[in-house]
C-alpha cells in the first residue's frame, strides 16, 4: 500500500469535483457570447436535498432555540422560498435535462435558488456549526455532518454559474450523492 500526499490527495479531489461541475453544468462561448447549460436533475437534486435538510434542522430544539423566534421565522420563509423557487426552476426547465442559464426565466429562478439557500447557510447551517461546538449527542453529530453535506451542495450550486472556478469550502473530495445521501439519513431520522 502506497502513502497518499496530501497534494495527492487534493489533486484527486479537484480531478473529482471537476468531473462532477462537467457533468452539472457547460460552457460554450460563440464570439463574445458565453453560455452555460445547466444540467436540471443536478440543480433540482442539490436544491431539494438543502431544502429537505432546512427543513428538518429547524425543527430541532437546540436549532430552533439557537436561532431565536425572528431569526426562526425567517428561516421558515426561506425555505418556502426555496421551495418555491425550486418550482419555478422545474417550470421554466420543462421536460428538458438541461437547460441554458442565459434564458431569462432559467436564470431568475436559479438565481432565486442561490439566494435562497445563501440564506440557508447565513440562517440554519452557521446556527448549528456555532451552536453544536458546545454541545454533544448523536443529534448534533448527525446535524453537523448534515449541515456539512448542505454547505458542499450549496457550493455545488454556486460553482455551476461561477466563470471564475469552484469555491469549495472542503478539501475533501465532492461526492454530490454522498452529501444527498448524509442529508436524506439526518431527515429520515431527525424528521
Amino acid at each position: 500500500m502506497t502513502n497518499i500526499s496530501r497534494r495527492s490527495l487534493l489533486r484527486a479531489g479537484a480531478g473529482t469535483l471537476a468531473a462532477g461541475l462537467m457533468a452539472a453544468c457547460t460552457t460554450t462561448k460563440s464570439g463574445t457570447t458565453t453560455t452555460l447549460t445547466l444540467n436540471v436533475s443536478e440543480v433540482v437534486d442539490y436544491g431539494n436535498a438543502v431544502l429537505s435538510f432546512a427543513s428538518t434542522a429547524v425543527n430541532l430544539s437546540f436549532v430552533a432555540s439557537a436561532m431565536g423566534a425572528a431569526n426562526l421565522t425567517i428561516a421558515n420563509t426561506v425555505i418556502a422560498s426555496l421551495k418555491a423557487s425550486l418550482t419555478a426552476f422545474q417550470t421554466a426547465a420543462g421536460t428538458s435535462t438541461s437547460v441554458s442559464y442565459d434564458s431569462a426565466s432559467v436564470k431568475t429562478a436559479f438565481d432565486s435558488i442561490l439566494s435562497d439557500v445563501e440564506q440557508v447557510d447565513k440562517l440554519v447551517i452557521a446556527v448549528i456549526v456555532g451552536t453544536a461546538a458546545n454541545l454533544s449527542s448523536s443529534v448534533v453529530t448527525q446535524a453537523k455532518t448534515a449541515a456539512g453535506a448542505a454547505e458542499t451542495l450549496i457550493d455545488l450550486l454556486k460553482a455551476m454559474v461561477d466563470m471564475s472556478g469552484p469555491r469549495l469550502r472542503s478539501v475533501a473530495p465532492v461526492d454530490p450523492d454522498a452529501a444527498i445521501g448524509q442529508i436524506a439519513i439526518f431527515a429520515a431520522t431527525q424528521g
